[in-house]
């Protein structure tokens, strides 16, 4: 249900939904995404490992989240974690969870009921995979206790996703057993100009906006302030609006976008 402020600015800029907070039933098309959502897809369809990053805000969660949209759930069963820094038993714990099934009181019985598991579904014909995300916060011990469970299950595929200090992580030579058995590395990164321009707009059709409400001007600002950054730019354009509102403004200027940096205060 709307606010009595977010029913006023659904008129004051003629939007059918509020722009720029919720993510959209379809994604954003842009090259990088679609090269990667392509490749991804192989990783639920086979047993391999594969890694996914990029900096806060690039679109790992949504690249996942996409692929996984497009994928049977009569066919495969997709698992994640979001925990941060999980101990053995914590991410076990959260998997056989989401899975529906009660946990075990050893992590290590956990990880048989899951292995177990998906036996039960590989023999069903289904395919199954794990995401864990903020992987880049995972322990020297943890990198090695998925490469084990990965290779005591070898029943499921596995995406690991986390920030950039992930790849450094997994050069280290002791995680080297764990990096050779991964196939396929995807980054995501910050949108060019004119990809950043094309997703105002698809945000703005997503509004069933039919008004031009941002000064063309106010593009290479937006892009630079953001790095092409989605969830930046979903940030600042959002913020943009308000304060347009506020100011009763229909059009987001540089001035309107100056007011803004100062708020958010972007780092240079």
């Amino acid at each position: 249900m709307n606010t009595k402020i977010q029913t006023a600015i659904l008129e004051n800029f003629k939007f059918s939904k509020i722009p720029f907070l919720n993510r959209s039933k379809q994604s954003f098309q842009y090259e990088n995404f679609n090269n990667n959502s392509d490749v991804i897809s192989t990783v639920f369809y086979s047993r391999q490992i594969a890694v996914v990053t990029g900096a806060s805000g690039t679109g790992k969660s949504s690249l996942i989240f996409y692929s996984i949209n497009e994928l049977d759930p009569s066919e495969f069963r997709v698992v994640g974690s979001e925990l941060s820094n999980p101990n053995k038993k914590a991410l076990y714990k959260t998997l056989a969870l989401k899975l529906r099934l009660k946990p075990a009181f050893n992590a290590d019985d956990i990880k048989n009921q899951i292995i177990t598991y998906f036996n039960e579904e590989n023999a069903q014909g289904k395919f199954n995979c794990i995401i864990i995300d903020e992987a880049h916060t995972l322990s020297i011990p943890m990198f090695d206790e998925i490469r084990s469970f990965y290779d005591e299950g070898g029943n499921f595929s596995l995406i690991l996703s986390g920030l950039p200090p992930l790849l450094n992580q997994l050069n280290l030579s002791v995680n080297l057993p764990l990096k050779q058995r991964i196939s396929l590395f995807l980054e995501c990164s910050g949108l060019s100009l004119a990809q950043t321009k094309e997703y105002i707009d698809y945000q703005l059709d997503m509004a069933k906006c039919a008004n031009s409400i941002i000064d063309k001007k106010c593009f290479p600002i937006i892009h630079s302030l953001t790095s092409g950054v989605p969830r930046k730019i979903n940030q600042l354009c959002y913020a943009a609006i308000f304060e347009a509102y506020k100011l009763k403004k229909s059009i987001i200027t540089e001035d309107i976008l100056k007011i803004v940096e100062e708020k958010l205060a972007y780092a240079k």
